[in-house]
């Protein structure tokens, strides 16, 4: 399985299109079921990256737009933590 965007007609038998488009039009997001919490917080940098507003971020998401920015405010951390120089 290959993480990322793909068109749902290239991915979906024609049935279950059919019955996801029954439901839903437009952007959704499908998270892997072993991998939920990571997969969010994947999606949520990657929206930013592109450039996405974080109220629209957590529309997307299914989060608050807090948890957005908690979010962001954790990789910026990281970000810091793996570029400080060490004091040795």
């Amino acid at each position: 399985m290959k993480n990322g965007y793909a068109n749902a007609r290239d991915v979906l038998p024609q049935e279950l299109l059919a019955q996801v488009q029954e439901h839903w039009s437009g952007l959704l997001w499908v998270p892997s079921p072993n991998t939920f919490y990571p997969d969010r917080k994947k999606l949520v940098r990657t929206l930013r990256a592109q450039g996405v507003s974080s109220r629209e971020i957590a529309r997307l998401a299914g989060v608050s737009t807090r948890r957005v920015n908690q979010i962001l405010q954790e990789e910026r951390q990281e970000s810091r933590q793996f570029s400080a120089p060490s004091g040795m």
